[in-house]
């Protein structure tokens, strides 16, 4: 009787004590954190890169814009309108190929044509700028995007289940930056009204933005309280996500804070 119940107690023990189990539970914590961090500093040193290679080239094309708008404006325009194509036809690559920005070495090249036409962008609407008020919205770009950073990674509110709200507000301001440039294009770009809704579309614009560096950030950085992540194949995808919001933020913040030529 007592060998039969000894041998009934050790089938009902468990092959695997729970101890180990939980061990090997806090090792792949431990080995997960420990990828996410590598992707995370993967994607700052792209980003890093991009936002270098912008202040650069921006800054270059914004002296060399002044005095190309003085001798051949038109060349000047011609500049920017392919800078915009160069930038837009990228992103029309990001949605509907994503796959290819997973690719090595096709996703760096497309990731630096699309950089260096945003930086001819910003460099030639700079220009339209004085130099110390470009430096001083440089400055205080830098400071919010620093400070977003921080509560992104610090503050335990999910912001990425407002992801889809705030893909749709941002179409409605797509919609609204529309209806500007052909307001422009008619000739009410000097009217008082106009210049007024400009700004109040930039003060907007720049908390909207301001918004999406918060959201991106916590797609990247990902964690227990962030719905959604990015993937570990992404880098290049979070890269430019982040540094589009970063350059937005930089244009509507210019355009609110810019004293203009």
């Amino acid at each position: 009787m007592a060998s039969a119940y000894n041998e009934h107690n050790e089938e009902r023990q468990p092959l695997i004590s729970d101890d180990f189990a939980q061990c090997n539970e806090d090792l792949a914590g431990i080995e997960s954190t420990a990828v996410r961090h590598g992707f995370v500093q993967k994607v700052y040193g792209i980003l890093g890169m991009q936002l270098l290679v912008t202040t650069v080239v921006g800054g270059l094309v914004m002296t060399w814009s002044s005095s190309l708008a003085k001798s051949n404006p038109a060349s000047l325009m011609g500049l920017i309108l392919l800078s915009t194509m160069v930038s837009i036809s990228s992103m029309c690559v990001f949605t509907c190929c994503p796959d290819t920005m997973r690719q090595t070495p096709i996703n760096y090249i497309i990731l630096t044509i699309f950089t260096l036409a945003e930086a001819v962008v910003v460099g030639v609407v700079s220009s339209s700028y004085t130099t110390e008020s470009v430096l001083m919205v440089l400055a205080v770009t830098v400071f919010v995007v620093l400070g977003l950073t921080l509560f992104a990674c610090q503050t335990t509110y999910d912001i990425t289940g407002f992801m889809p709200y705030m893909l749709v507000v941002c179409m409605v301001f797509c919609g609204f930056g529309m209806l500007f440039w052909i307001g422009a294009l008619c000739g009410l770009a000097s009217s008082p009204a106009f210049h007024g809704l400009r700004l109040m579309y930039a003060f907007f614009g720049a908390l909207l933005f301001s918004g999406f560096i918060v959201l991106d950030t916590q797609l990247i950085v990902g964690g227990k309280h962030s719905k959604y992540s990015f993937s570990l194949d992404d880098y290049c995808m979070a890269a430019i996500s982040l540094y589009l919001d970063i350059i937005q933020l930089f244009m509507f913040l210019l355009e609110l804070l810019g004293d203009r030529k």
